[in-house]
């Protein structure tokens, strides 16, 4: 039967609010980093399908998102590495499989760099790991009316509208929504890439995208197959950013299957 529990931990003197998903049945732990933008909750059902494949998942929301308050400096994905590892101790978990998504994706592949001996397999899951500048039509004509508009419109009472349909227009809508120290935060490790950090990965890497992501496009996903030498690519057809959400089923036995291996 598995079992769903809600849990707070104090971790670097950071109230830390976590989920954990067990199979009495099985013994092996996957832990989860979501997105920049979510939470615990948005791997749960995921999750349980692994619980009830036979894998056990941590999921934690990483300060500044969910029930867990933001760090009080700015941190870049370094500091978020170093409280991770606190985690996992504080946790006491023993070799586990990692699991990152989009920029839990990044701390994931940074935290497996640094501590790869902890790590079983690493998982990918449409991961911001390369981070180039790539404006598309759409991006550039945010830029350029967030550019010019506040010139003209920022001693206006309109320049709050303004300012929030441009980064709605820009895609960067999360940025937008996030209090101030994390939008310090997300322009600290927005410019974070990683490709020379990801051909140093030698544990298996399941890189598992959605087939039409814009958040990081599925070119990504091949590059990173290419340098990473022990990688395996999983293409989800007709899912976005978020496959775990819109294709739950698909994603947790792609999973299965790969740590079954």
């Amino acid at each position: 039967m598995t079992e769903t529990t809600e849990k707070t931990i104090e971790v670097n003197g950071i109230k830390t609010k976590y989920r954990e998903v067990i199979n009495g049945k099985n013994n092996e732990t996957i832990l989860i980093f979501h997105g920049w933008g979510g939470t615990s909750f948005s791997w749960l059902k995921t999750a349980i399908i692994l619980a009830e494949n036979g894998y056990n998942s941590v999921l934690l929301d990483l300060p500044g998102f969910g029930e867990t308050p933001p760090p009080q400096e700015i941190w870049g994905t370094d500091e978020y590495v170093s409280f991770l590892n606190s985690f996992k101790k504080e946790m006491g978990l023993p070799k586990i499989f990692l699991l990152g998504h989009s920029f839990g994706g990044a701390l994931a592949l940074k935290y497996t760099a640094k501590h790869e001996s902890e790590i079983k397999k690493l998982i990918l899951c449409d991961a911001a790991v390369i981070r180039k500048e790539r404006l598309n039509f759409r991006q550039k004509t945010a830029k350029f009316l967030s550019k010019m508009g506040s010139k003209i419109v920022s001693r206006t009472p309109f320049y709050h509208v303004f300012e929030k349909i441009a980064y709605k227009l820009a895609g960067t809508y999360d940025y937008y929504r996030a209090n101030p120290i994390m939008r310090e935060i997300f322009k600290k490790i927005i410019i974070d890439d990683m490709s020379d950090l990801a051909e140093t990965i030698k544990i298996p890497v399941l890189i598992l995208w959605g087939e039409i992501d814009k958040a990081t496009p599925i070119e990504d996903a091949f590059v990173l197959n290419e340098i990473i030498n022990n990688s395996e690519l999983k293409v989800i057809n007709g899912s976005g950013h978020n496959p775990h959400r819109t294709h739950s089923e698909e994603t947790a036995k792609i999973i299965t299957n790969y740590l079954k291996k």
